[in-house]
């Protein structure tokens, strides 16, 4: 089977699109699949199609509704090959309920299947048009489970306690939130650090946070930190941190942090809920204060952070297994082929 992925942000590699599109790449070809991917951005228009058009799909698969659902609608009108449209966040939760909603429409009512990665998504996209839900299918995010994941010889022994935000640089993801109240939390226990670690994603965004990031010495921004090195960098770290505003369910970071077996303390919406249970998977908390006071458990309560972290690694072997995942995929297409 011959697969074209039209891939928004899959360059930078380190975001959270493009890790999954590379990881559903990669599973769909050990399972004989022939993929190609196109990403948006690189590639556009005349050149674009003709690139498609020389490879010749048997489908076109799209992430994110706004950014490359449009694109492989307009390639199936052109090509006459059909597509589907993994949902991934921020079509859903910001751009469907926006201006940008109605240009999105056409693309998700043309689609043969629409994929969410939890029902939350496919509920929030029915609460907008509920004829889609029916074709709408769950398809759980997968993760790569990690032989090695203890922290390194010596980690133990430093006199530091890092909380790690692994994010792009951009409002969504609201970085800068846990800055005020670790720098409280810092004045009690002077060991706690912040790190941040992603690409910039909105310019002018970045730049007001490395401002503010001045005011905060206990905090640094790591960059970007490739994605075959974010192993080392998760086992390093006591905490990982999701403080997104809205997630399409199932962020790859918590996913991989989990995998890890690192406890993670994260922002009370749909998306993260989807993944961590509080107080069971990890901790989820509320408000600026909840967020303290949580942070402050996870700082001086080992036995919290060693449960967390152990049932959260057993959450995603259980139930984010990548090959699952690309199976579902391959069968989904099989069935639009089927039906086509």
């Amino acid at each position: 089977m011959r697969v074209g992925i039209i891939a928004p942000n899959y360059y930078p590699a380190e975001t959270g699109n493009a890790v999954t599109v590379r990881r559903i790449e990669g599973q769909l070809r050990l399972l004989g699949c022939e993929v190609r991917v196109f990403p948006v951005g690189r590639l556009a228009g005349e050149r674009l199609q003709a690139e498609v058009e020389e490879f010749a799909p048997q489908l076109l698969h799209a992430f994110h509704a706004y950014h490359g659902g449009r694109v492989a609608y307009a390639l199936s009108k052109s090509l006459g090959i059909p597509y589907l449209i993994t949902l991934t966040g921020t079509d859903i939760y910001q751009a469907l309920c926006d201006q940008r909603g109605l240009e999105m429409h056409g693309a998700l009512r043309r689609a043969s299947r629409l994929v969410a990665f939890h029902a939350c998504v496919k509920k929030r996209l029915g609460e907008h048009l509920p004829s889609l839900e029916e074709r709408t299918v769950l398809i759980h995010q997968g993760v790569e489970l990690p032989t090695e994941y203890a922290p390194p010889a010596g980690v133990a022994a430093r006199d530091e306690f890092v909380f790690l935000l692994p994010a792009g640089l951009r409002p969504v993801k609201n970085v800068m939130f846990p800055l005020a109240p670790l720098a409280e939390l810092h004045a009690r226990y002077p060991q706690v650090r912040l790190e941040l670690a992603g690409p910039v994603l909105e310019p002018a965004y970045a730049a007001e946070v490395m401002e503010t990031l001045e005011q905060y010495p206990f905090a640094r921004y790591l960059g970007v930190v490739a994605h075959d090195a974010m192993g080392d960098l998760y086992r390093r770290v006591d905490v990982v941190l999701n403080t997104s505003v809205t997630e399409g369910g199932m962020a790859n970071t918590i996913l991989e942090a989990l995998a890890y077996a690192k406890p993670v303390l994260v922002s009370d919406i749909e998306g993260n809920r989807s993944i961590i249970k509080d107080g069971v998977t990890g901790l989820v908390y509320h408000s600026a204060a909840d967020f303290c006071s949580k942070a402050e458990h996870l700082v001086t309560d080992a036995h919290l952070r060693d449960r967390l972290g152990k049932n959260g690694r057993c959450l995603v072997r259980d139930s984010c297994c990548p090959e699952k995942e690309a199976g579902a995929y391959l069968a989904l297409y099989r069935d639009i082929l089927a039906t086509a």
